[in-house]
C-alpha cells in the first residue's frame, strides 16, 4: 500500500471505474439478451388464436362450399410459416422465453430491475510523488486536493495528512 494518499485515491478511483464498466457491460448483456416482454407473449398468443379462428373458418367454407380439392391447406401453411417466425421472434429459442430459473406464469415481471448504473467517476488525476510537484503552486495543489476530497475519492483522513505534508 502506498503513503501517498494521492495514489491511494487515484487506485480507489480506477478500481470505481473498472467495477461501474463492469456493471454497464452487465446491463448492457441483460439488456441485449432477448428478454420477452409480457405483451410479446399476449400479441403471440393473440396471433395464434385469430390462426386457428380463421383456418378453421376456411376449413368450414371449403367442406360446405366445394368439398373438393382441399384448397385450404396454402393459407394454412403460408400463415403457418409467419406464426413459426413470430414464435421464434418471441422466444429466442434460447430459454423459452423465460430467465433462467423463473417461473412459468409472469417470470419477467416477478425478476427484480437491474440496479442502475451510476454515471463514472471523474478522472482521477495522475499520481504525485512524495513531494509535491514543482510545476504547480501551493495553492494549486490545495485546490486539487480539496476537489478530491469533495468529490469523495480523499478521506477526510487523506485530506488532512496530504494538507500537511503539503503545507510543511
Amino acid at each position: 500500500m502506498h503513503d501517498d494518499p494521492f495514489a491511494r485515491a487515484v487506485e480507489r478511483a480506477k478500481a470505481t471505474e473498472r467495477a461501474d464498466a463492469e456493471a454497464r457491460r452487465q446491463n448492457i448483456k441483460r439488456e441485449v439478451g432477448g428478454y420477452v416482454s409480457r405483451g410479446a407473449r399476449t400479441a403471440l398468443r393473440i396471433h395464434a388464436s385469430v390462426f386457428v379462428a380463421v383456418n378453421l373458418l376456411l376449413v368450414i367454407i371449403w367442406a360446405t362450399a366445394t368439398p373438393g380439392y382441399p384448397w385450404f391447406h396454402y393459407p394454412f401453411f403460408g400463415w403457418g410459416i409467419g406464426l413459426v417466425a413470430h414464435y421464434a421472434a418471441t422466444s429466442d429459442f434460447t430459454g423459452g422465453g423465460r430467465r433462467r430459473g423463473a417461473s412459468s406464469r409472469g417470470s419477467v415481471a416477478q425478476q427484480p430491475a437491474p440496479a442502475p448504473v451510476s454515471p463514472a467517476p471523474a478522472p482521477a488525476p495522475a499520481p504525485v510523488a512524495t513531494a509535491p510537484s514543482t510545476g504547480g503552486s501551493t495553492s494549486d495543489e490545495l485546490s486539487r486536493l480539496s476537489e478530491l476530497h469533495r468529490s469523495g475519492v480523499l478521506t477526510d483522513k487523506e485530506f488532512k495528512a496530504a494538507k500537511a505534508k503539503l503545507l510543511g
